[in-house]
């Protein structure tokens, strides 16, 4: 069973991606996403067993996680709150392994939130629709340094149509 999960360490070294494919396993093994609930499943020991690995290796992804925000920080804590929960409410868990995971969630919390207090806040910037402003002149006018326009794109790809002519609300580091 560990070597599966030592195969997905290695196929994902990214460990944000690894998070989000970890995430999506536990969905296979008796949790509803949706609800933020555990479900009935055909052998609930071994999915007890398989969903307290998958978060042991969910809390080993965190701890290798640089976060570039103290916002990207507190998605990822709120995204990993209803998974410990639901796990922690599984009346199949006996008092060890319950203490276990609490230990292993207060510690995923602390890291997460220790590094993350440290970091800039994503903030929105207003941009007027009617204006065409190019990205490079943006990251002047918000970071003082116009290289930014790299990250500023990253960040807003989905929003930006075209990197000369941008005249939407953007999503920046907090720079002050």
């Amino acid at each position: 069973m560990k070597n599966i999960f030592n195969n997905i360490v290695d196929l994902y070294p990214d460990p944000v991606q690894r998070l989000s494919i970890l995430i999506s396993m536990l969905g296979k093994v008796g949790y509803d996403p949706t609800n933020r609930i555990l479900v009935p499943t055909n052998n609930e020991t071994a999915a007890t067993s398989l969903r307290i690995m998958i978060l042991s290796y969910i809390a080993a992804a965190v701890s290798q996680i640089e976060f570039d925000s103290s916002s990207q920080a507190q998605n990822i804590l709120s995204t990993l709150k209803p998974l410990f929960d639901a796990q922690k409410n599984d009346d199949t868990l006996d008092a060890t392994a319950f203490n276990r995971l609490q230990r292993l969630y207060r510690k995923t919390i602390a890291d997460i939130s220790t590094r993350g207090s440290v970091l800039p806040q994503v903030v929105e910037f207003y941009v007027d629709p009617t204006d065409k402003i190019p990205l490079p002149v943006l990251a002047q006018y918000i970071y003082q340094d116009g290289s930014m326009a790299d990250d500023i794109l990253l960040r807003n790809n989905s929003k930006i149509i075209h990197p000369l002519f941008v005249n939407t609300t953007l999503e920046v580091i907090n720079n002050g």
